[in-house]
């Protein structure tokens, strides 16, 4: 499927990141499918969707009274969201992405339904931050239009969404899903299949070394927290780590690093 083919996005998981994926996609003007496949109740099901509407439309509203956009649009992009737990809703699917929950149990069953209910030139992509994509492509049928691509919560304030190929994936896919995150204002890094990827696995040392400071005793929770939200935070949303070490000077930084 190339990008310009893609007419019609599915997110499985009407949980945090589903609805997030839904609210970007219609927001950029897709129809969207938000999809609960989990096992439950017709009741159950229904009251899950029902927040996820009720999720998006406030995030929505929230985001026109700021100022991002006009509020008159937000019913055009509520209309354009289809909430279902029908496997068959998603056989118009040009993308899906998966987003259940973080086990290898869960994305196996989620794979297995979709190979039987999308078509077979269907994008198929996960969302998780820590598993290999290899280990879950060996779950769908037709790897080779299969890839990670993880985004980081917010889904829908949050930039960044992580491409991860696996080893058969082809790279027309790729460069598809790239072209069309970008038309929907995210932005796409490609990264190798390896487990945490780029943002998890900084992430996991910085919240180890917070919490060793917190035992420490260097400094209370409170002040750590409050020093990257005012200090690491700011310096690093405009300048990435590694263009701080050109700017700060390897060798000064290297004899710093001696002390730490």
């Amino acid at each position: 499927v190339k990008a310009e083919d893609i007419r019609q996005v599915a997110a499985i998981g009407a949980g945090r990141m589903g609805r997030g994926i839904a609210h970007v996609f219609a927001f950029a003007g897709y129809r969207v499918t938000l999809a609960d496949l989990k096992p439950r109740s017709d009741e159950e099901h229904l009251a899950v969707l029902v927040a996820a509407r009720e999720e998006i439309a406030r995030n929505l509203t929230a985001l026109a009274e700021f100022g991002a956009f006009d509020g008159a649009l937000i019913t055009s992009m509520m209309d354009r969201i289809r909430f279902t737990s029908n496997l068959e809703d998603l056989s118009d699917a040009d993308l899906v992405f998966e987003g259940v929950t973080e086990t290898i149990e869960a994305k196996e069953q989620v794979f297995q339904l979709l190979s039987g209910a999308v078509g077979r030139k269907a994008i198929v992509a996960s969302t998780t931050s820590t598993l290999p994509v290899d280990k879950l492509a060996q779950f769908v049928a037709g790897p080779e239009r299969f890839l990670n691509a993880h985004w980081l919560n917010p889904a829908y304030l949050i930039p960044l969404v992580e491409i991860s190929p696996g080893s058969v994936t082809d790279d027309n896919i790729v460069k598809s899903v790239i072209t069309i995150l970008e038309r929907a204002g995210k932005v796409p890094v490609v990264c190798a299949p390896t487990p945490g990827y780029i943002i998890p696995r900084i992430q996991a040392v910085a919240m180890n070394e917070a919490a060793r400071m917190v035992e420490e005793g260097v400094a209370s929770a409170e002040d750590i927290d409050r020093a990257i939200r005012t200090g690491f935070g700011p310096r690093y949303a405009t300048m990435g780590l590694l263009e701080f070490i050109d700017v700060g000077g390897g060798d000064i930084l290297y004899h710093a690093s001696r002390y730490l």
